[in-house]
């Protein structure tokens, strides 16, 4: 099948640090992108790391707006002009009519300036939606005040005049500004962008944001399962809450249901809530934040894994790691990957935030081994058709760049997202 290949692909990230799943798939793609024999430049807002992607990497020295002072954070997380200066370079003197722009990351150290940078080659942009930022100014389509999902609109009146940000209503407003900051550099809405969604439901909730959704296309998360080797979690009595220690993880949900429940509780994840569950929830056992290996091995001993997020997770990593290892998971039917795994007969919903109802499922599972077991035969069964490997998903993202790359040079005949597979012209064979 004839090809178009780019010439090069810039990454575009706040870190070139794997402290998270937007940066971890970042640098997972220079690196499967540079081993494919392209040209691979990662741009990173953060200083240089031990995880170096890949060898031509330029990194900006910046620091996340958290561990900035207030003024600092304020002003560069609307408009970093270092980012926009050097990110402008870049395109100046060395795009090519071959080269993708890849961007997975730029709220926590790029701000909306890059877009304005990327503006000129948007046709070759492609923009990652890891999160919500796209559509949402607080990133999460939750209230984090009422630790509940939200279904306004976001940037309507009703939005503006709801108090759900973490800090305050003054960072509301500035979310709010750097929403329309980036709108005006690079419209998602007026204009159809290159977005890739990793959910289907994702889709959904952009359109009802008003983002023009001619070209999202979805390619799920590659995914690898946490043990390596049969596990059997019928046998095993304990439950594993894995994640975040922080209000809008729903960690405490997790310990009051299996509290309610009579269920053993262990926590694999760290964060400003383990002294108050370390307080509060004495017969709870916490690992801490473990490495993958570690985790692997934990997690043997688990029955099920528990996802109590109160916001809607766009993905929900841990849940699809446990899956495809075989082992059961209970979860808000509210997390975008809850309804399918609940229909698939992989694992238990509740609704967000419902303890009692979190609590009735943990007793289920806690009591009926043929059911835990049936779950993990369907586990097993499904895992494959959930979420990419590693080398699928990197297959995934050159068939994206091809169709981009068609649709850049004849936009006439490819307007929308449909059209993009029926492009035929090609530049090399293959």
């Amino acid at each position: 099948m004839a090809q178009w290949q780019p010439d090069r692909v810039v990454v575009v990230n706040d870190r070139s640090a794997m402290v998270g799943g937007a940066s971890n798939l970042a640098i997972l793609s220079a690196g499967l992108l540079e081993r494919q024999g392209l040209q691979v430049t990662y741009f990173a807002g953060d200083g240089p790391s031990l995880d170096k992607p890949v060898d031509d990497t330029i990194n900006l020295a910046g620091k996340p707006l958290v561990q900035q002072g207030k003024l600092s954070a304020f002003v560069g997380g609307l408009y970093n002009a270092r980012a926009y200066d050097a990110l402008h370079e870049l395109i100046s003197l060395r795009d090519t009519p071959s080269t993708i722009y890849h961007v997975h990351g730029w709220s926590k150290i790029l701000s909306p300036s890059i877009f304005r940078a990327l503006a000129k080659v948007r046709e070759r942009t492609v923009l990652h939606a890891h999160d919500y930022f796209l559509a949402c100014p607080n990133g999460g389509f939750a209230n984090y005040r009422k630790q509940q999902v939200c279904d306004l609109i976001p940037m309507s009146a009703q939005c503006f005049a709801t108090q759900c940000d973490k800090r305050g209503y003054h960072e509301k407003l500035w979310r709010s500004a750097r929403h329309l900051l980036r709108q005006q550099f690079y419209s998602t809405s007026s204009l159809p962008a290159n977005i890739v969604v990793v959910h289907e439901r994702m889709r959904q909730m952009f359109e009802r944001s008003g983002i023009n959704v001619e070209r999202v296309e979805t390619i799920r998360n590659p995914v690898e399962p946490f043990p390596t080797g049969p596990v059997t979690p019928a046998q095993n009595k304990a439950f594993f809450f894995i994640g975040r220690l922080e209000p809008e993880k729903g960690f405490e949900d997790a310990a009051k249901a299996a509290r309610l429940a009579g269920a053993k509780l262990h926590v694999i994840g760290d964060g400003n809530g383990r002294a108050l569950l370390e307080s509060l929830y004495p017969e709870i056992t916490i690992h801490g934040w473990r490495g993958r290996e570690e985790i692997g091995q934990l997690v043997r001993n688990a029955r099920a894994v528990v996802i109590s997020s109160r916001v809607p997770e766009p993905f929900g990593l841990a849940a699809l790691e446990a899956v495809s290892a075989g082992i059961p998971v209970i979860m808000p039917a509210a997390a975008l990957l809850g309804r399918e795994l609940g229909e698939l007969g992989c694992g238990l919903t509740f609704r967000s935030g419902d303890i009692e109802g979190l609590a009735d499922g943990l007793r289920r599972l806690a009591i009926d081994d043929d059911l835990v077991r049936g779950m993990s035969e369907r586990c097993r069964m499904n895992a494959g058709n959930l979420a990419h490997t590693p080398e699928s998903w990197g297959d995934a993202i050159m068939a994206l760049y091809d169709r981009v790359l068609r649709q850049a040079a004849n936009p006439q005949r490819s307007p929308g997202r449909r059209s993009l597979s029926r492009a035929h012209p090609a530049r090399i064979p293959g």
